[in-house]
């Protein structure tokens, strides 16, 4: 229903506002479902007649959700009868190219150091790459409308450097996020850690914290390569967030385990505040408007909420 509920309460917002932009918005928005649903909708202005407001959420004349649940009913079916597309696939040429470079990027002089850094970039180790997957597809999804024939190869080789600076936002993302996985590991006195033995029983925590460190101060200079203060403050405040979120996880109260309150505040440091804060920044890095960058921001933290109680 949540789909009905948004196109109903867009619907009344417009309407609503008595403009005449507002107005003519809001029946081009119906005239083309109407257009997909094979049907022709009265007017906006009678649609908002059988709109009824109920704190916020608005629910459309029982006709208009017949006809939108055969043509929801027709889509599903048409959805499970398609092959279903596999994000990892969509950007895997990428991500092989971003593990390569992180490879690369987390190389020590002291051969202890590397050795440690580089343990969970090595192949087999790499985890789900969960975070530079949702990076890369939401670079995909903020590419401007722009025709190819637009200056020619200039174009192309700006969207190509913009590319490559949103990929180092996802590199940024993940070397932080293993630097973090480093430090939990020995606060919890972890023995595996991604199906194979966690670095701190292999090297002990002290190497496995300054190995965190390391990881995290290679983020920061690749970071402050972007020359891009807004994107620098969103990064820096997500490492302040893990921080915050393992110290409430260690310090929490008996009270506090039984507050959801409480237990969404701290989930959203450990884990949502990165991954939400990394897409704002890749809409950021892409020009979009404050609104747009939000909308980024939102679909992290969103995503985070709906994978927490599997993934925990």
């Amino acid at each position: 229903m949540s789909w009905r509920w948004a196109l109903a309460r867009r619907v009344a917002t417009l309407v609503g506002t008595s403009t005449g932009g507002a107005g003519a918005q809001a029946q081009r928005l119906f005239s083309s479902s109407g257009a997909l649903l094979g049907r022709h909708f009265p007017p906006a202005s009678q649609i908002w007649n059988e709109v009824v407001g109920c704190r916020g959420a608005a629910f459309v004349s029982s006709r208009w959700l017949h006809d939108a649940t055969q043509y929801q009913t027709r889509q599903d079916g048409a959805s499970r009868a398609e092959e279903r597309q596999d994000p990892f696939e969509l950007v895997a040429d990428e991500l092989s190219i971003l593990a390569n470079r992180l490879r690369s990027m987390v190389v020590a002089e002291v051969p202890k150091l590397a050795s440690a850094a580089e343990y969970f970039f090595k192949l087999g180790a790499e985890g789900k790459r969960f975070r530079p997957t949702v990076l890369l597809l939401m670079a995909s999804a903020l590419k401007f409308p722009i025709s190819e024939s637009t200056e020619g190869g200039v174009f192309s080789m700006l969207a190509s450097t913009l590319r490559t600076r949103q990929q180092n936002i996802a590199e940024i993302t993940e070397m932080i996020h293993v630097a973090s996985l480093l430090h939990d590991d020995v606060l919890d006195d972890a023995d595996t850690r991604r199906g194979v033995t966690s670095l701190n029983c292999i090297m002990g925590n002290k190497l496995s914290v300054l190995a965190g460190d390391f990881l995290l101060s290679r983020a920061c200079v690749a970071l402050a390569a972007l020359g891009n203060t807004e994107v620098v403050s969103l990064m820096a405040t997500a490492v302040e967030h893990l921080v915050t979120g393992e110290t409430m996880q260690i310090s929490t109260s008996r009270e506090q385990r039984r507050s959801m309150e409480y237990y969404l505040q701290k989930t959203y440091y450990k884990t949502a505040s990165l991954i939400s804060n990394s897409c704002k920044a890749v809409a950021v890095l892409a020009g979009h408007t404050a609104d747009v960058s939000l909308l980024a921001y939102e679909y992290g933290r969103n995503l985070v909420w709906s994978s927490v109680p599997v993934d925990r």
